[in-house]
């Protein structure tokens, strides 16, 4: 059973990791990532910014006086599939 508000990820089609690998070959913006998980954009960047885990693993928190959140492509393509994040 899922928690309320939360939505079920689903593993990635194969055309879609194509299009992200493709399109996003290091790092996607928070916007195209967020829909994948189930969350909003900016719910996304402050689980990354704080260190939660397991989004923390998906990307980093580059900024030191303004928030900058970048989440990689790989990770993101890993961890919606269901493979585990190392970190």
């Amino acid at each position: 059973m899922l928690s309320a508000g939360r939505k079920e990820k689903m593993p990635l089609e194969k055309e879609t990791v194509e299009w992200l690998r493709r399109e996003y070959p290091n790092v996607v913006p928070l916007k195209v990532a967020s829909p994948y998980l189930g969350m909003s954009a900016r719910r996304l960047s402050e689980l990354v910014a704080e260190g939660r885990k397991p989004y923390s693993l998906l990307g980093g928190n580059i900024g030191t006086r303004k928030r900058i959140v970048i989440i990689y492509t790989e990770r993101l393509i890993a961890y919606v599939n269901g493979y585990p994040l190392e970190g």
